[in-house]
């Protein structure tokens, strides 16, 4: 099963949308959404389903089962399918996350 964190990273790059932006759909502090992406912690039932209905994703998907963005059967993104916009912002994204964890 795939880890929250990751599938969190990845809802926001398929929806272009910062965490920032989670943050204020969500009504989750921005702090604990930046621990989420770290790993540091892993958001209560609660938290998921605040920020899957934020990401119109599936609170299962967020939560890493095998199942697709929407809920149905799982597939793995395939990152060529990307704009080269969001494939850049996406790494953009990976490395800030990198370079976090490193301070």
């Amino acid at each position: 099963m795939e880890s929250i964190k990751n599938r969190l990273a990845e809802a926001l790059a398929v929806r272009n949308m910062t965490a920032a932006e989670l943050s204020r759909k969500s009504g989750i502090d921005k702090g604990s959404i930046s621990n989420y992406l770290k790993g540091k912690f892993i958001p209560k039932q609660n938290k998921i389903g605040s920020m899957a209905k934020a990401l119109n994703v599936s609170p299962s998907w967020l939560m890493g089962y095998p199942v697709t963005i929407d809920g149905k059967e799982y597939e793995p993104i395939d990152v060529s399918m990307l704009s080269e916009i969001n494939k850049a912002k996406l790494m953009a994204y990976y490395q800030a996350l990198i370079d976090s964890q490193g301070e």
